[in-house]
């Protein structure tokens, strides 16, 4: 419902203001034809008034006729009619001759040769532009009476008051109507384009968009304020990683500098002794056997030494790097198995994948190491399974374990980095190397359920330090 409240309070105006329109302009076509009724009535009567009156004049004895003109002026005591402004009376004879008008009649004169009228009330249009209600009665003579009264001006106050206030409550629903078609066009559309555009959104990895270009200056500096926060997220994202770039650069510049150090020194002074402690039994007489025995036990030590230095060597600065990423990872599962007796490691590399440079190899490898021993160590797991394959223009790199499993909705997003303050961090380690392969990472694991590793990032056979963030 919030989703949609702006467009329902919108929808809403628009609708009641939809309804005042059409009930103003009803009421107006209603007040017209009320008016129009009244107008009618009044022109009848007032022909049926005169018309008796002077049938019943007529009707007398020439000694009692009335007064011609003066009696019908007599006649015309409506108030509306004394100026003949309003309209007026005239009476017709048979010989087309005004034989007696109301006051002021004569502006009517035009209506005496008016073809088409009738008992029955007519409305026509003046010479003076005024519109007329004309009714005609025949006398028994062959005369005739013609009433006529002036809407405009019987009517013009009411009319004007009507009038104003139906077409002011038009014109302002009117207003309301056009306003809502332009909050809509210019401020809810752009709104739900803008935040649809934001959602979309990865921040700190994607260029903002042009959000906005139309004519309200308030949603422009919004979108002007969104795009520096974007930005900003943009040069944060790239300060941080280049501060990972170079954690990793050290830390693997670390372990080739430990790794000569090792080779260099205690390795060879190993390899030194094992060959003293051969020349010390060639020079023993047959009969020393016991000093032999002890000789061999410490060339024995100093041997199983120097396979261990061999091998932290070959951990820290690997040769097996140079020979692709699929018998790399192939080498490390079975070093890692017999590191982790009973440990059963299943990998599977699309051969695809062997063309990634040894710095994105490195990178793969130190992750699956890291899962392998989080695994093994943490998940008590005993088989994990490895697959990494290119899709299109993506690298798919999944693990899965049968180990204990754990929460994982708590170690989401930036979460990662929080584990290595607090200890754990062999995921804060994985999560930064994912993210210098410019890719994401998901954990899905649940308390007993095991744990499944979801890593995709763009294919690219540069290396490692070179793909953008």
């Amino acid at each position: 419902m919030r989703k949609n409240l702006l467009v329902v309070l919108m929808l809403l105006v628009t609708i009641l203001t939809a309804a005042g329109f059409l009930l103003s302009l009803h009421a107006f076509r209603a007040q017209e034809e009320a008016m129009d009724s009244m107008m009618r009535s009044y022109v009848l009567d007032l022909a049926e008034n005169f018309a008796g009156g002077t049938a019943m004049g007529r009707g007398m004895s020439q000694r009692h006729r009335p007064m011609g003109q003066m009696h019908f002026r007599m006649l015309s005591t409506d108030p509306a009619l004394r100026d003949g402004g309003a309209g007026g009376v005239l009476l017709i004879g048979p010989d087309g001759r005004v034989a007696a008008a109301s006051p002021g009649a004569g502006r009517l004169l035009f209506l005496r040769n008016g073809a088409g009228l009738s008992e029955e009330p007519r409305k026509v249009r003046g010479e003076d532009g005024n519109d007329y209600y004309v009714a005609k009665r025949g006398l028994e003579d062959g005369s005739y009476i013609l009433a006529a009264v002036s809407r405009t001006v019987l009517l013009a106050p009411l009319a004007e008051i009507w009038r104003f206030w139906i077409l002011t409550t038009m014109a302002t629903s009117a207003a309301i109507f056009l306003g809502m078609i332009l909050l809509w066009r210019y401020l809810a559309v752009p709104l739900r384009r803008l935040s649809e555009k934001i959602r979309g959104m990865r921040w700190g990895k994607d260029h903002l968009p042009e959000l906005y270009s139309g004519p309200l200056y308030e949603l422009e500096s919004l979108s002007a304020v969104i795009g520096t926060l974007a930005e900003e997220a943009i040069a944060k994202e790239e300060l941080k990683r280049q501060y990972v770039t170079d954690l990793v650069k050290v830390e693997e510049e670390t372990r080739r500098h430990l790794a000569r150090e090792l080779h260099d020194g205690p390795l060879q002074s190993s390899v030194a002794a094992i060959k003293r402690i051969q020349l010390a039994k060639e020079s023993l007489p047959p009969d020393a056997e016991e000093l032999l025995r002890h000789l061999d036990s410490a060339e024995g030590v100093v041997q199983v030494s120097a396979k261990e230095i061999r091998d932290y060597c070959d951990e820290l600065s690997p040769s097996w790097i140079r020979l692709g990423l699929a018998s790399a990872m192939q080498e490390n599962a079975d070093r890692l198995s017999r590191a982790y007796e009973g440990l059963v490691i299943d990998v599977e590399v699309d051969e695809d994948l062997d063309v990634l440079s040894e710095e994105n190899c490195l990178a793969l490898v130190r992750i699956f190491q890291e899962a392998v021993s989080n695994s093994a160590r943490h998940g008590r797991a005993r088989s994990v399974r490895a697959l990494l394959k290119k899709e299109g223009d993506a690298v798919h790199f999944t693990m899965e374990d049968d180990g204990d499993g754990f929460e994982a909705a708590r170690f989401s997003g930036t979460e990662y980095e929080e584990l290595r303050t607090t200890g754990h961090r062999g995921l804060a380690n994985m999560n930064e190397r994912v993210r210098l392969l410019g890719g994401a990472m998901k954990l899905d694991s649940s308390p007993g359920g095991g744990c499944r590793i979801d890593i995709v990032f763009p294919f690219s056979p540069r290396g490692i330090f070179s793909i953008p963030a």
